[in-house]
């Protein structure tokens, strides 16, 4: 049971990170927890272990830092356990050797996990960190963004037979001559500087290569770097880690900012509090579904998603199949209207949506069409609109639009493996 000097009513049933400080505000420990009000009051259960037990009794006060990703809340968790020391974190270490994440000295460097007595066998490292299979998870996402060569060459070969990781898009292939020294560095840099959270000035770097090689017209090359901006963006946004620790709520005034420019830059009358993402996913029309996916106050809402396995069949029909999720959504009265619907695609999409709120005489709701290829919102009539590519309100939307998606495949994948 929580002790009521930590006031329970401000630890949140959210992910992120929590700092236990003593009496005289001092950092004694820093965990990270999917949900942090259970975490926080697993400290004060009875039976718990001699160490824990000495940690409880030090503990005055509770700061809790909230998180959008897990990712996020391991990067988060690993500065402020090196910018504190904190005395725990280190006493909790005798009998389990945290791990660190490391970058080999080579010429073409591996990045790989490691304990800290062989820390001094890489040139740079990240961490500690407390949970390994974290870390692991972890690495194996970046690796899609940022990938890397698990067996690399002294030198550049002139040809040699592509490895396992190469041919899953794991690694860029120095084993086999297909990048040059010079370039496989430039990816560890980059990765180096995601996780010291220096993202902003990253992003800007790879834009501006982007740009380039498309303006030399070696498209296959920018179109490589697109993906990478897609992956960073879809990860987490690492930059952040160091507002957090200036500012610990600085991602809730965040979400405020976000919901103000939206409602400017889309001229709706009010700020919207609950916002709709609609997405479809098939194979050849074949097990259609289609997700609902929702944002209360800009935060992830999971409880309020909703899945729907499409009646229509026959041939791929993604603007008839929005209809359909539409309709039956809306004859949920007991569900909450939105104030905002985004759906992937349109001027196909957006009609969609106009027609089938017509029906239910929904037309109040505000409306429009996210696609993908330019980022462009798309309203019933008039001009497309452009939002900046770091504006605030577009990211708000860019997170919703993934989310659909993601949602969407996953049920679609289910249903498709169940017939295999």
């Amino acid at each position: 049971m929580i002790p009521q000097f930590l006031n329970k009513s401000q630890i949140p049933h959210k992910s992120g990170v929590y700092i236990f400080k003593n009496r005289n505000q001092k950092v004694i420990y820093v965990g990270k927890a999917i949900d942090l009000y259970q975490r926080v009051a697993s400290y004060f259960n009875k039976g718990a272990h001699l160490r824990i037990q000495n940690l409880v009794e030090k503990i005055a006060s509770l700061e809790t830092v909230v998180v959008e990703s897990e990712l996020e809340a391991l990067i988060l968790e690993a500065n402020l356990i090196k910018k504190n020391l904190p005395s725990f974190n280190v006493r909790l270490t005798d009998d389990k050797d945290y791990l660190y994440i490391g970058i080999t000295k080579e010429t073409f460097p591996k990045i790989v996990t490691v304990r800290k007595k062989d820390l001094k066998n890489v040139n740079k490292f990240f961490g500690p960190f407390p949970s390994s299979q974290t870390v692991k998870k972890t690495l194996k996402l970046l690796r899609k963004v940022f990938p890397w060569c698990s067996n690399p060459p002294k030198k550049s070969p002139k040809s040699s037979k592509a490895c396992f990781y190469f041919h899953l898009g794991l690694c860029p292939g120095p084993c086999t001559g297909r990048i040059n020294q010079k370039d496989y560095q430039k990816i560890i840099r980059r990765f180096i500087a995601f996780l010291d959270g220096r993202k902003e000035n990253l992003v800007k770097e790879i834009y501006q290569d982007m740009q380039k090689l498309s303006a030399m017209q070696q498209f296959e090359q920018a179109e490589i770097l697109k993906k990478v901006l897609e992956g960073i963006n879809y990860l987490t946004q690492p930059n952040r880690v160091e507002l957090y620790l200036e500012n610990p709520n600085f991602l809730e005034e965040e979400r405020r900012l976000s919901l103000s420019q939206l409602q400017k830059d889309l001229g709706l009358k009010k700020i919207p509090q609950r916002i709709e993402g609609y997405d479809i996913s098939n194979t050849g029309g074949k097990e259609a579904v289609g997700s609902m996916v929702v944002l209360t106050d800009g935060e992830i809402d999971k409880s309020q998603y909703r899945k729907f396995k499409i009646k229509k069949g026959g041939r791929p029909d993604d603007v008839g199949m929005l209809r359909e999720i539409l309709s039956r959504r809306l004859r949920h009265r007991e569900w909450p209207l939105p104030d905002l619907i985004i759906v992937d695609g349109g001027r196909g999409q957006v009609r969609a949506v106009w027609e089938t709120m017509k029906q239910f005489n929904n037309l109040a709701i505000s409306f429009f069409g996210l696609a993908k290829r330019l980022e462009w919102l798309y309203p019933l009539e008039g001009e497309a609109i452009k939002l900046p590519k770091r504006s605030l309100s577009l990211k708000l939307l860019q997170k919703l639009r993934d989310e659909s998606h993601r949602f969407a495949l996953s049920y679609h994948r289910k249903l498709r493996d169940r017939i295999k």
